[in-house]
Parts: structure tokens; C-alpha cells; sequence
């Protein structure tokens, strides 16, 4: 009898770790903020919390590109101050998605913040047509 209050404490443990994973923060994410056109303009990194705050910038067209943390794998980003409203895209960090600017517009008066999260996993099909 004893033992059955331990196993539902791991059963629990394990659930609550396995929701965390996808819609985790992601510290460590290298978010850069272009201007389009005119090159570069600022550069930050996420923190604990998953994100990067870049403040008011003038009105104009930008794009934000990221270089994901060693090891990571898919990061859902969540651009927030963009004229129009949030920008929300997944990003798959081992293809070329992760250099692939997402251009948005800004209005010159709501701060940009980009936070970055655990993607959630995508299906893989690893079937073979060619044998059925």
C-alpha cells in the first residue's frame, strides 16, 4: 500500500514534465531585428522567460531572423507590437527555416517583444509506398 502514493506522485511528475515541453521558454535564442531595407539594427538574446524585448522602434517595414541555442529544435516565435496585430510562426531550427527573415511592419508607438518556445513535435511519416 505504500508504495501506491509513490507511483501516483511519478505519474504526476511525469505528466507535468511531458506538458512542459512543448510551449516551454527557450533562453539563449539570438534574435535579430532588421530594417527593410537598410541592414541590421539590433540584436538580443532570450532570456529565462523566453523573451526578447526591443522596445519602440520608428515606423517602417522590418524582419526578424533567430539563431536557436545548440541542440534545439523547433521554436514557435511570438511577435508581439507589429502593425496588424501578432505574428505567431514556427520555426524548424535544423533547416534553412531558421535563417529565413519573417518580415513584419511597425507603427512607430507599441513596443516589439519576440517570444520564443518550445515547438510543439510534428508527426514524422516513415512510410514506404514503394513496399505496400
Amino acid at each position: 500500500m505504500r508504495m501506491r502514493p509513490l507511483f501516483l506522485a511519478l505519474g504526476l511528475s511525469i505528466l507535468t514534465f511531458g506538458a512542459a515541453l512543448a510551449g516551454a521558454p527557450l533562453k539563449g535564442i539570438d534574435v535579430k531585428l532588421g530594417k527593410n531595407p537598410g541592414g541590421g539594427c539590433a540584436n538580443r538574446a532570450t532570456g529565462a522567460d523566453g523573451t526578447a524585448d526591443f522596445g519602440v522602434w520608428p515606423r517602417g517595414n522590418y524582419t526578424i531572423s533567430i539563431s536557436p541555442a545548440p541542440g534545439q529544435a523547433g521554436v514557435h516565435l511570438a511577435i508581439a507590437g507589429a502593425a496588424g496585430g501578432a505574428i505567431e510562426r514556427d520555426v524548424d531550427a535544423a533547416s534553412a527555416d531558421r535563417a529565413a527573415p519573417i518580415g513584419f511592419s511597425l507603427d512607430g508607438a507599441h513596443p516589439l517583444r519576440v517570444v520564443a518556445t518550445a515547438a510543439a513535435a510534428k508527426a514524422v511519416s516513415h512510410s514506404n509506398t514503394n513496399n505496400n
